[in-house]
């Protein structure tokens, strides 16, 4: 009797520590600023990273926290040592004010899928309104030259042809 509950200790035990593995991917950085941004374009970012392990990884998902936050990651795996990006767009359309948005990208072991880990990236930023102006950091975002009001006013003094 005694023997049958310690072979059932032993069962419960993981059969590795594959449940603590911790991904070899490292990016150059994982959160970036936009500053100020005109309302209506999508503002995009590449976030580098480096394989550091020794072993293949696969990007399996990267997740937004939104729907206005669309990430893009590489299928295929990432050999030790080499690079890659995972691109971030933020949809600031009908978004005016401050936003801070996560993508979570869950990474696995290119040799062996139960080995998985996670990571966030963070974009920020202040999507200014269609009337104000835009100071965007480090050029990363795109500008576009404001237009003229649509309903704008006639001056008092002007004649109006007839």
């Amino acid at each position: 009797m005694l023997m049958l509950g310690g072979a059932l200790s032993l069962a419960a035990q993981p059969a590795s520590t594959d449940i603590n593995w911790t991904p070899t991917i490292k990016f150059e950085q994982s959160t970036h600023d936009f500053g100020g941004i005109p309302e209506g374009p999508v503002a995009t970012y590449e976030f580098d990273f480096t394989n550091t392990g020794k072993e293949p990884i696969l990007i399996q998902t990267a997740q937004a926290s939104c729907g206005c936050t669309t990430p893009e990651w590489p299928r295929t795996p990432i050999a030790p040592g080499k690079t890659g990006k995972i691109k971030v767009g933020y949809n600031s359309e009908g978004r005016p004010g401050t936003f801070t948005k996560d993508v979570t990208v869950t990474v696995v072991s290119g040799t062996n899928q139960d080995k998985t880990g996670t990571t966030k990236l963070t974009i920020k930023g202040n999507v200014n309104g269609k009337d104000a102006g835009s100071t965007p950091s480090k050029g990363k975002a795109v500008i576009s030259p404001m237009s003229e009001p649509k309903n704008k006013p006639t001056p008092v003094n002007s004649t109006i042809p007839h």
